[in-house]
């Protein structure tokens, strides 16, 4: 790693020799975790990007086999719709769901809603976002927990099926 090797270098500069034991220990610890920190931040940046690359794919492919689906202006009886069903399923309140506090099962609600109405409404992200009074990156963080399987939405949770059968029920 080029970078382990420039830090081990780095510690030899003349300004680090007359440093005690203890002093050295901390710079050294401060060094690693900085490499540590640059490390996470990269693989961060990298996931992100391949979130953006799978995203562009599964346009690319609904445009392909004809299944356009433009960002189209949703009312807000839609999602008093989708509210209603969540809040039935999961028994809460619209008030809590629509909240401002973050219990689990209350975030884990929103995060249904929001890939509900995303998934089959086409509703712009912003546009959520003003309709559920939170912010548009807030959408953005529930879409990409859905899409890279991550907090609820892992594998071995049930909230997959609990989303297929909402689905379903929406459609009917």
């Amino acid at each position: 790693m080029k970078t382990l090797t420039q830090l081990k270098q780095a510690m030899k500069a003349p300004m680090y020799r007359e440093l005690t034991g203890r002093e050295l220990l901390i710079y050294k610890t401060g060094f690693k975790n900085g490499f540590r920190m640059s490390l996470q931040q990269s693989k961060a940046k990298i996931e992100g990007q391949l979130l953006k690359l799978k995203l562009r794919q599964e346009r690319f492919e609904e445009k392909r086999n004809g299944l356009v689906s433009d960002r189209k202006k949703v009312y807000p009886q839609t999602l008093d719709t989708v509210v209603n069903k969540i809040c039935i399923k999961y028994q809460v309140s619209k008030q809590e769901v629509l909240g401002p506090r973050r219990f689990e099962f209350l975030v884990r609600a929103r995060s249904i809603i929001i890939n509900l109405m995303i998934e089959m409404y086409g509703v712009s992200l912003s546009q959520l976002g003003r309709m559920l009074k939170i912010d548009h990156s807030t959408v953005i963080h529930h879409r990409t927990l859905k899409a890279l399987s991550r907090r609820f939405w892992t594998a071995e949770k049930t909230i997959h099926q609990e989303f297929k059968e909402l689905k379903e029920e929406l459609l009917n």
